[in-house]
């Protein structure tokens, strides 16, 4: 989406817009397909997330718990180091901190499925 090629596909097909409408229906269509790739991803990210083992036990349960507990902690810290980061390098802009928003969301997702699927088809495996 950040290099354009959204755009440049819409302008290969559509052709180079003339007016100023046909413009901002590409940057439109460019911001929809962003949102929709994002939510999708997240949802897909969920999906793997609350998928349930083939036995469901205790100690799958307690490994789940831990790594959402473990996720949390990651967060946390990224979310300290990060704000801290933004503080001393004085970085200004909405689009920053929209982006480290949503990196926080996607980083607690992707440590919380690392640790869960690391001890439980890994660790316990041995």
């Amino acid at each position: 989406m950040q290099l354009g090629y959204i755009k440049k596909i819409l302008v290969y097909f559509f052709g180079e817009p003339e007016l100023n409408y046909v413009s901002t229906v590409y940057n439109i269509v460019n911001a929809v397909a962003a949102v929709i790739g994002f939510f999708s991803f997240l949802a897909g990210i969920f999906f793997i997330t609350f998928s349930k083992e083939r036995v469901e036990d205790e100690m799958v349960q307690r490994t789940r718990l831990d790594s959402f507990q473990f996720a949390a902690y990651i967060q946390l810290i990224a979310v300290i180091i990060g704000f801290l980061f933004i503080l001393i390098m004085g970085e200004k802009g909405e689009s920053r901190l929209m982006f480290f928003l949503a990196f926080f969301i996607i980083l607690f997702w992707i440590s919380f499925i690392a640790r869960f699927n690391y001890i439980l088809h890994v660790k316990y495996k041995q």
